[in-house]
Order: structure tokens, then C-alpha cells, then sequence
């Protein structure tokens, strides 16, 4: 019985103190102040979009994307650096504009739409526990795992986008969405090339999205 308690603490003490993913939660942060109008996308799992009905997206021949902040990321994670973060924003700012651009390149119309991008949140997390270590002697086991750093973590990245109209401000379409990235070491340096498939990964989409809107 005293084994079982001393299990049981120490399983609760490496939560307390190691932390546990419960999955990646989408936040819009300073970038979208209303959020009651998102609703889930039909088209890509756990994200969440507003989009203005009646909308022509063919009198929009040009698309701007000002430059992206990263509003937060996990500071305490050495792994990541500020020179990697600067590639992140100016590889997705680049490869975004372009594709977008090329999605309305046919239009006929002159004006334009804004696509102010935030990536909301980037680090490395421990996945999710399975049922099985919800059992104190796995909890335990769990716990101990983590603290001396055996267990692989997800780097989890999630980012904000408002699409407004250049020239009258109004908001056109909201999209708060997420990407997890499988086992990651502890120590292992993230660089550019980790997580360059979750930002190519959504510029094809929204991408695709734009296009079906603009042949709608």
C-alpha cells in the first residue's frame, strides 16, 4: 500500500511539474479580438474560420502580406532560435504571398485583399497521454520518463490569419488553425526544414481555398 502511495505521489508531482499536452488548442491572441463568429472549417480538421457571405473574391487581383510576428513561443526551449524563428516568418511570408497572388493572377479586378498572418504560438510539447498511463504505476512511470528527458515531445505550431480589405478594412475571413509535428528529442535543435512542412502544408491549402472562392 505504501509503494502504491509513493507511486501515485511522485506521478502527480512529475504532472505538477513536467506539464502535459491536452492537444493543440488554436488561440488567436492580439490578432483576432472576436472569436464568436469562428465556427469549424468543413475542410481542414481542428481549425476554426469565419468567412463574410456574398463576398466576389474575383474583383480582388492583388494579395499583401505584411510582414508575420510570432507572438509567442516557448521561450525556455533553447532548441529554437531567434535566427530560426526569423526564417520561419520570412520563408511563410514569401511562399504565402506568392502562391496567394498566383491563385487571383486571372482576376480582372484591381483591388485588393490583406492577409495579416501571427504565428500564435510555436514550441515542443509531450504528446498526450494514452489511457494505459493514466494508471498511477504509469503515471509514475511517465513522470520519471520525462524528467530525465527519454520521452520524445510534438513541436505544436498555431497561427492566426485575418483577411481584410485594403483598402476599406473590412473584415473578409478569420482562420485560426494548428499543426503538430511528430517526435521530436528533447535536445533536438529545431531548424527551419522541421518546420517548413506544416507552413507548406498550409499555404497549398489556403491556396486551394482562395482559388475555389475566386471560381465560386
Amino acid at each position: 500500500m505504501n509503494t502504491y502511495i509513493k507511486l501515485a505521489s511522485v506521478a502527480l508531482a512529475g504532472l505538477i511539474f513536467t506539464g502535459c499536452a491536452t492537444g493543440a488548442q488554436p488561440s488567436a491572441n492580439n490578432l483576432i479580438n472576436d472569436t464568436s463568429k469562428l465556427k469549424p472549417s468543413p475542410t481542414k480538421k481542428g481549425a476554426k474560420y469565419y468567412l463574410k457571405e456574398g463576398v466576389d473574391f474575383k474583383k480582388y487581383g492583388k494579395i499583401e502580406v505584411p510582414t508575420i510576428s510570432i507572438v509567442k513561443s516557448d521561450k525556455s526551449d533553447k532548441t529554437i532560435s531567434k535566427n530560426t524563428l526569423n526564417e520561419v516568418t520570412d520563408y511563410f511570408r514569401t511562399a504565402l504571398q506568392y502562391e496567394l497572388n498566383s491563385a487571383v493572377e486571372g482576376n480582372a479586378g484591381t483591388d485588393s485583399l490583406t492577409v495579416n498572418v501571427s504565428v500564435t504560438s510555436i514550441g515542443k510539447e509531450y504528446k498526450d497521454l494514452k489511457i494505459y498511463q493514466y494508471i498511477p504505476v504509469g503515471l509514475a512511470l511517465t513522470a520519471i520518463k520525462r524528467g530525465a528527458g527519454a520521452e520524445d515531445k510534438d513541436l505544436v505550431i498555431l497561427i492566426a490569419l485575418k483577411v481584410t480589405d485594403t483598402k476599406t478594412k473590412e473584415v473578409i475571413s478569420v482562420v485560426i488553425d494548428s499543426d503538430v509535428r511528430k517526435g521530436f528529442d528533447e535536445d533536438k535543435k529545431i531548424t527551419l526544414s522541421d518546420i517548413k512542412p506544416s507552413l507548406d502544408k498550409w499555404v497549398k491549402h489556403y491556396k486551394t481555398s482562395l482559388q475555389k472562392l475566386v471560381n465560386k
